[in-house]
């Protein structure tokens, strides 16, 4: 993790240490060493959480670890030789952070052997300090989170995986790639007045594998003003780095705005999107689009934008197939960045193991002027809200990867170009880049642009008018470009572009929608 990624997971949830250190947030999770210990009795803890007056958490941080910078905490490191496992060759390994710096929530961790629970004790000797940083004398920071290792990328090679650290957030990365976009156990009320909630996991338990097992179980106990849940994590790295998530969740107030399975990621600017900074890089982002496969069976490709102002998309669907931010651009010369190496940040694909019923896909984009600060989230919306004294189960599946895991026998978005037209001040020109178009029924060989475009393409606009609208085949990158200016209406500022390619009359594409804002 370097620096640039640890400063915006830190303005990412900035909000959230305020939170925690300035509101009635969370009730302390007790559990005796070597104790029984299950799923079914890590939902019951949450559930009796729920109904019990909330309390912030016991502050233990000395007040030294509170101010260290980026340089002195990273000087905090945990000793690989006394990381958990470490010579027990199970195939996995965990190590532990420090509490300080952004971290300031100390949590319980415990390690799961044989049906029983023990704490893992916080102790300054495991950790090394270098210059900058001086171990703790007298109360002990504790932990603020962990890590796991596995040979991702290289045979008998331990490589860090996945990291489970601040709020309720975790992250993890497949074979090949470096750390990204994040996820969340829960969001609550993003961006909406008077401030977003972000619930904590308190307190952790991983659980020992089996000698050979393909799979680490991790559970957490979350809990906020708002809501107590159960989460257990079974993470399996192959290509792709798989996380089978079951939560549980106890509302103790009403939430009419809980987002499920939530993504975090970073969108600053692409060529597909008006903003550009003063910068010699083409791109910088995490993540350059949102992917929909909804219940109808449509294949959305909305791209992202970095908007003046916060952007909210909602995506109305029953029993949603899945849905995730992708980072689609895989070209190393697009970005220009051979230090950040943003074609090699994981997309995040959520599939629902039980269906999530009515509600929506909700996409939130705030602007920003770094790429810094995490500005774009994506999550679940059940439809109906989750009630006080109620409980709610969900069950999904977090697959981190290039692409998500999808049998892809239909044309993609490959890229989307936005500028000003050359011809007429005021509208807006645009080029979506279509790929495998091949093998359908779009146009002859020798057509330089398609005929009857009723027939090979749907293009519409919510407001305002499209105009001088083409498709032809891209004889450079291959597939079909459709290309099109957007001249906005009067007073309005914002609409919604949508364009779907036809063969034969049928829809042979995925379904491209775009926000336009003034």
């Amino acid at each position: 993790m370097d620096r640039r990624d640890v400063l915006k997971l830190g303005a990412g949830f900035a909000a959230a240490l305020y939170f925690a250190r300035h509101a009635d947030v969370i009730g302390e999770a007790r559990a005796d060493d070597s104790e029984p210990f299950s799923f079914a009795t890590l939902v019951e803890r949450a559930r009796q959480l729920s109904l019990s007056p909330y309390t912030p958490p016991t502050d233990t941080i000395p007040e030294n670890y509170k101010d260290l910078n980026y340089d002195q905490y990273r000087d905090i490191r945990f000793k690989r030789e006394d990381a958990l496992w470490a010579n027990d060759n199970l195939g996995f390994t965990a190590e532990f952070f420090s509490a300080g710096y952004l971290y300031a929530t100390p949590v319980q961790i415990f390690t799961v052997a044989n049906g029983r629970a023990t704490e893992l004790k916080y102790r300054a000797d495991l950790f090394t300090y270098g210059q900058n940083v001086t171990p703790p004398e007298g109360t002990a920071p504790g932990f603020s989170g962990f890590r796991i290792h596995t040979p991702i990328d290289k045979a008998y090679q331990m490589d860090e995986f996945a990291v489970f650290q601040g709020a309720s957030y975790f992250r993890a990365k497949a074979t090949g790639q470096g750390y990204g976009l994040s996820a969340r156990g829960l969001a609550i009320d993003t961006a909406r007045p008077p401030h977003d909630e972000f619930p904590v996991f308190r307190s952790f338990w991983i659980v020992r594998p089996e000698s050979g097992a393909s799979s680490v179980t991790v559970f957490a106990l979350l809990d906020s003003i708002s809501v107590s849940g159960a989460y257990k994590f079974v993470i399996s790295a192959r290509a792709n780095t798989v996380m089978d998530v079951d939560c549980t969740l106890f509302p103790r107030k009403t939430m009419a705005h809980a987002g499920i399975a939530p993504l975090t990621s970073m969108f600053y600017f692409a060529p597909s999107t008006s903003y550009r900074a003063d910068e010699v890089r083409n791109r910088v982002h995490d993540s350059d689009g949102l992917a929909i496969w909804n219940g109808k069976g449509e294949h959305i490709w909305r791209p992202l934008i970095n908007s003046p102002r916060v952007q909210f998309s909602s995506f109305v669907d029953d029993a949603v197939r899945g849905f995730g931010l992708v980072q689609r651009e895989r070209r190393g010369d697009r970005y220009e960045d051979f230090e950040a190496h943003y074609e090699q940040r994981p997309s995040l694909w959520v599939e629902p193991r039980e269906s999530f019923g009515k509600g929506s896909v909700d996409l939130v984009e705030l602007p920003t002027t770094t790429e810094y600060f995490d500005n774009i989230v994506a999550y679940w919306h059940p439809k109906e809200p989750l009630a006080a004294g109620a409980s709610y189960a969900y069950k999904y599946r977090l697959t981190w990867c290039d692409a998500p895991p999808l049998r892809i026998n239909y044309a993609t978005v490959a890229q989307t170009l936005v500028g000003a037209s050359l011809q007429n001040a005021g509208r807006r020109l645009f080029n979506i880049d279509f790929a495998g178009t091949e093998e359908f029924n779009l146009c002859d060989d020798s057509d330089e642009f398609c005929g009857d475009k009723s027939r090979t393409m749907e293009l519409t606009a919510s407001a305002g008018t499209i105009v001088n609208a083409t498709i032809r085949r891209n004889r450079v990158s291959g597939g079909h470009r459709v290309a099109f200016e957007y001249e906005p209406a009067a007073g309005s500022d914002e609409a919604d572009l949508r364009c779907g390619l036809l063969s034969d009359g049928k829809p042979i594409s995925e379904v491209w929608i775009y926000r336009w804002t003034a």
